[in-house]
């Protein structure tokens, strides 16, 4: 690696992936199956809530689905909720979901997500190692603005940030970046529904990214987080 690859030819079939989210909706037509899921809330006490609903109630995690389910149609999805009513959660339930994706032998981790508090950095930085020794690839987005974005700047983790330059089917590398790579920040058009009253955002960039690097993995089950990065890096689009 790498070599002449092309994206089209795969599927992403028999590959796991997490999707570490709201919730998936598996009867949307975007979706139409997921594979299995659970759910991480914090109840009343803050306590962490195990469970098997993992209905989506806010959409953000069913629109990411179906970027995997158009791109990589045959992957694996299984929901992991850990937003129910709105986009944020606590660290010690993103920390959960990350572990029982590792314990169920996930091969990609899709992280729509991130914080910049640095208390979160030391314990999120040695998940994803331990991830990466486990060759789990973790897809996080980012925001390039910020002055840390967490996971998506360790170098353990494939980071992608959302650019309007970037099409559909079009990603770019951006060298010496803490977030290297950018992708289309949009889901699947809704028909019916104006695309700007859709989803958007530098979230929808790392699904984008995880159904490409899903097709590597079918091809090559055993790559590591540095050869689908050399792959990816090698089949990138010129930045315009």
């Amino acid at each position: 690696m790498p070599e002449s690859f092309n994206f089209s030819d795969y599927t992403g079939k028999g590959v796991k992936v997490a999707l570490i989210d709201s919730g998936i909706n598996p009867t949307h037509s975007h979706v139409k199956r997921v594979s299995g899921g659970i759910s991480l809330i914090l109840d009343g006490t803050g306590k962490i809530s195990w469970g098997t609903d993992y209905q989506d109630r806010i959409g953000h995690g069913t629109a990411l689905a179906g970027i995997f389910r158009k791109k990589a149609p045959d992957v694996d999805l299984y929901a992991v909720k850990i937003f129910d009513r709105i986009l944020k959660t606590q660290i010690d339930v993103l920390k959960k979901a990350i572990e029982w994706a590792l314990q169920v032998d996930m091969k990609i981790i899709n992280l729509s997500l991130g914080t910049s508090n640095p208390d979160h950095e030391t314990s999120l930085r040695a998940l994803c190692d331990e991830a990466a020794s486990q060759k789990v690839l973790i897809v996080a987005s980012g925001f390039p603005g910020q002055k840390a974005s967490y996971p998506a700047v360790f170098p353990t983790v494939i980071g992608v940030a959302g650019d309007e330059r970037c099409d559909w089917d079009s990603y770019f590398y951006v060298e010496d970046h803490p977030i290297p790579f950018r992708a289309h920040p949009q889901p699947r058009p809704i028909p019916g529904i104006p695309q700007e009253r859709n989803f958007k955002g530098h979230s929808f960039a790392s699904a984008h990214m995880g159904a490409l690097i899903a097709c590597i993995v079918e091809k090559y089950p055993t790559a590591d987080y540095l050869q689908v990065k050399e792959i990816l890096i090698s089949h990138s689009h010129p930045l315009l």
